[in-house]
């Protein structure tokens, strides 16, 4: 069965607060040890479910409104990657952006 980030987390939770051994409740719960800790190492100690977010290396983009594209001029794209800025004229190919992406991946 597979599991939300938000599952696991509550499931890490409900073992810290039975105050039952990780065997013991692992058995209870029917999943294995192995994959409770490797579950557990992914969240910070004070995250909670409410503010739980699944970490991703990608930012989210957002398409602009085709009517504003034609009133606007284009402007380059910044791809920032740790302490490297890499600066792409905004007249760069999709295919070829997307290529790059996918090879930083």
């Amino acid at each position: 069965m597979r599991r939300t980030p938000q599952q696991w987390l509550a499931l890490v939770q409900a073992q810290s607060e039975s105050h039952l051994s990780v065997k013991q409740f692992c058995l209870e719960q029917g999943i294995s040890m192995s994959n409770f800790y490797k579950n557990k190492a992914t969240f910070k100690p004070e995250t909670s479910i409410a503010t739980t977010t699944v970490v991703s290396p990608f930012s989210q983009v957002y398409l602009a409104d085709p009517d504003q594209q034609k009133s606007r001029p284009l402007q380059n794209i910044k791809l920032n990657i740790g302490n490297i800025e890499l600066t792409l004229d905004g007249q760069t190919e999709v295919n070829w952006l997307v290529s790059l992406v996918e090879q930083l991946a």
